[in-house]
């Protein structure tokens, strides 16, 4: 519900301005003060082809193709604000509230605000002091506020590699009993000096063989993890050349994937991540939950998942790996472009998107799986491994519903690229950030998305 300030409220001095903004004329002016729809959604129950919708934003609007005119929502309108107007051959309710809150940014007195807004600034006695006004006004019961609890910070332990000391070896990765460091193979050498360490002679450092020592035993050959080594005519030689790679992704024990198993193969406890492959039934929930893609099936078995064993820490030669307390607080970024991908993508539903403040908050259910960070167009929020998709044009798509778009003009303002107006998007210069798909209060903005890891992309 938009809520008028009625000591600020003076149509006549501003010159309508909110009424003119309003693109459902959801606005009625009396004795000079500036009403809106209540959305208390009588018009939503009473309509017999369920044309009338619901939004996320707690607003109302109207599938066009679905109403057949019938009017009983004008009449069950506490308030009769509701008209019915028929355009292009088609009759239709409007005047009712969507909360696209356009009449708010343009209100010059600042007397208009939404209810949630004014909820979120805790002015809880205007509040009441509203909802008490319009319950004996028009003999409403209100419905009560959603009780959500903002979490100051979400603390989660994991361990974190330290990319600028990092030199590549992938040590970690293939002595990690989990296979949770990825990659845990590649076509290369990449010195991480396994077989030296395997070698009871001293005789290979780092793929290079001092054959006088070489007793031909085989050890490196069984334990270098790429197959970089070889027998050529009574010598070992290295058969791949050199090359190394920082990991790409690994896991946060953020304790997802537990959270989807349904056999109990899976308990997170204490902070770390426990798996028993007897219970594990395969069915790879767990592996499409994973943020950060460290869960998958190999050799009939699912691997993937840390469990603080201190491996990687104990033989990363340049000391990069630590096991930290990752902090997750509310974020306010001059970057964040407010698109709500980041709430799109959450598992919890543990994100708001406060354009009031301009800040991303994290609710009590928050667990800091980082499905936000990685999914996030311009990298605001934390990302512990730096792990990144983005989203394949080639497989995506966007497109307007003329039927249900009421040209309210949201989706322009909040397009960072300039390239929708009205509802008509340029497919060229769109990169599918979803702000026009968030903002838009009829839901008449299709968006599908399908993600790719940001390394795989030519």
């Amino acid at each position: 519900m938009i809520i008028t300030i009625l000591d600020r409220c003076n149509p006549e001095e501003c010159n309508h301005e909110c009424l003119k903004s309003c693109p459902t004329k959801a606005i009625k002016i009396i004795n000079n003060k500036a009403f809106s729809c209540l959305t208390c959604g009588e018009c939503y129950k009473i309509c017999p082809n369920k044309a009338i919708k619901k939004n996320s934003f707690g607003g109302y609007y109207v599938d066009r193709r679905r109403c057949n005119g019938c009017g009983l929502c004008k009449e069950v309108c506490p308030i009769n604000i509701i008209e019915m107007v028929e355009i292009n051959k088609r009759k239709f309710p409007l005047v009712i509230c969507s909360m696209c809150s356009l009449c708010i940014t343009k209100c010059p007195k600042n007397a208009k605000v939404s209810s949630y807004e004014i909820i979120n600034l805790k002015r809880d006695a205007l509040t009441e002091r509203y909802l008490k006004a319009l319950e004996k006004s028009f003999n409403l019961k209100i419905g009560e506020k959603k009780d959500i609890k903002i979490a100051e910070k979400i603390v989660r332990k994991s361990i974190k590699i330290n990319k600028d000391n990092c030199i590549g070896c992938l040590r970690c990765s293939y002595l990690c009993p989990r296979e949770t460091i990825i990659p845990t193979t590649i076509e290369s050498c990449t010195l991480c000096n396994l077989c030296g360490e395997r070698c009871p002679k001293d005789a290979i450092y780092n793929g290079r063989v001092d054959n006088e020592k070489c007793v031909l035993c085989f050890e490196c050959i069984k334990i270098c993890p790429n197959n970089a080594l070889k027998v050529d005519n009574f010598k070992i030689v290295k058969s791949l050349k050199n090359k190394t790679l920082k990991p790409i992704t690994y896991c946060i024990n953020c304790g997802l994937c537990a959270e989807y198993c349904e056999y109990n193969a899976l308990i997170f406890e204490d902070g770390k991540l426990f798996f028993s492959y007897d219970l594990c039934k395969k069915c790879l929930e767990c592996v499409k939950a994973c943020p950060n893609d460290v869960r998958y099936l190999k050799n009939d078995n699912v691997i993937g998942g840390c469990s603080l064993c201190e491996i990687c820490i104990n033989n990363c030669p340049k000391n990069a790996i630590e096991i930290v307390n990752i902090k997750l607080k509310k974020i306010v970024d001059e970057n964040c472009i407010l698109c709500g991908t980041c709430s799109n993508v959450c598992p919890k539903d543990a994100i708001i998107i406060d354009r009031y403040e301009k800040a991303i908050l994290f609710t009590d259910n928050c667990i800091a799986c980082e499905s936000c960070s990685i999914h996030c167009p311009r990298d605001v929020i934390p990302n512990t491994t730096g792990y990144k998709k983005v989203v394949d044009k080639n497989r995506s798509f966007i497109r307007t519903d003329e039927d249900i778009c009421i040209k309210c003009g949201l989706c322009d303002f909040v397009c960072p690229q300039n390239c929708i107006s009205m509802g008509n998007i340029d497919i060229k210069k769109c990169e599918f950030c979803g702000a026009c798909y968030n903002i838009c209060p009829t839901n008449a903005i299709y968006l599908h998305r399908k993600w790719i890891p940001k390394n795989k992309v030519n």
